[in-house]
């Protein structure tokens, strides 16, 4: 025989399951794991506080409701190798990870974590299929690094009229290399400017030799891939000392005394991959969620390094600028 409960019983068990966290939101559930591994410089910690950020409008909050881990490898294969198999013998719920060769070497070592990408044309080098159904376990965002090359050189050239010759610096071992390379020169090509390609065999390769090397060959401006970043700041240094230019996508190449950049709006881009790993954490599935490109680019210009090169801003080029170094 059952007992009996009175009114009072049943309404405080009744208030006690409205006030019970819902087993489908942030507060109800058991801990989520995220690792983060990034491609870049420990110096650039500073990329995963818009996830942060992102996850916490979501409403998970670190230590309570969410665990992540975090992980800069600085171009180093074997380090990011290991990154990853450590995040997914945990194991981890998500997987974030930020460069192409990041994102290449997680899809080879599991097909069934889901993994939030933050690359550049993960199309072109075959991440995905299809931007629109990317099947398997990646989704993410497509940074579109290549694709604003001429866009780069247009804003460059308004900075320096008569612009004849660009040095291009890319990484090798970079499966983005190969289309950096032929958008850029194709912006070129169109523009009329020579360009000269210098590759080196890794993110920390970049030396004294090379800059002699293009300074040689009379290049007024250096184009940076992306995958530098991180090694910004001395890149900068020794091309200043030859007094060539840097330009690139991130606005840190010009906050670190480059004389432009524009690209993709890193923090926006990244506080979006919140919204991804939110999706996956409630049941999504990767294959399920698009690809997305970015809403939002920034053009940064270093007023003190244009002066320094005997070179004046345009001023609709400073009106339009987002953020103007000084």
């Amino acid at each position: 025989m059952r007992p009996h409960l009175d009114r009072r019983t049943w309404l405080g068990a009744a208030l006690a399951l409205a006030a019970a966290p819902r087993a489908g939101g942030a507060q109800g559930r058991r801990v989520a794991r995220i690792a983060f591994v990034s491609w870049f410089a420990p110096s650039e910690t500073g990329q995963i506080e818009p996830l942060r950020e992102g996850l916490r409008a979501l409403g998970w909050v670190e230590g309570r409701t969410l665990e992540l881990d975090v992980r800069f490898t600085e171009g180093d294969a074997e380090r990011t190798r290991r990154a990853i198999a450590d995040a997914l013998a945990r194991p981890v719920d998500v997987l974030v990870v930020r460069a192409t060769n990041v994102a290449h070497l997680a899809k080879e070592a599991t097909a069934t974590t889901p993994i939030v990408m933050l690359v550049s044309d993960p199309l072109a080098t075959g991440l995905v299929k299809s931007l629109a159904r990317p099947e398997g376990n990646l989704t993410g965002l497509s940074l579109q690094g290549p694709d604003l090359a001429g866009k780069r050189l247009e804003y460059l050239s308004a900075m320096m009229p008569g612009l004849r010759t660009v040095g291009f610096l890319g990484a090798s071992n970079d499966p983005n290399v190969s289309t950096f390379v032929r958008e850029t020169q194709a912006a070129a090509d169109r523009m009329g400017v020579e360009l000269k390609v210098r590759l080196v065999p890794g993110v920390r390769a970049f030396g004294e030799a090379d800059v002699a090397a293009l300074a040689a060959e009379r290049v007024q401006a250096l184009l940076v891939q992306p995958i530098f970043t991180g090694q910004h700041a001395r890149i900068v240094e020794l091309a200043m000392q030859r007094r060539i230019a840097v330009i690139s996508n991130y606005a840190v190449f010009a906050q670190a005394g480059g004389l432009l950049a524009y690209g993709p709006d890193d923090a926006a881009s990244t506080r979006r991959a919140a919204w991804f790993v939110h999706r996956l954490l409630n049941g999504a599935k990767p294959g399920d969620l698009p690809v997305e490109q970015p809403s939002r680019f920034t053009l940064a210009i270093n007023v003190t390094t244009a002066k320094a090169l005997g070179l004046s801003v345009p001023a609709g080029l400073m009106t339009s600028a987002d953020l103007v170094v000084e």
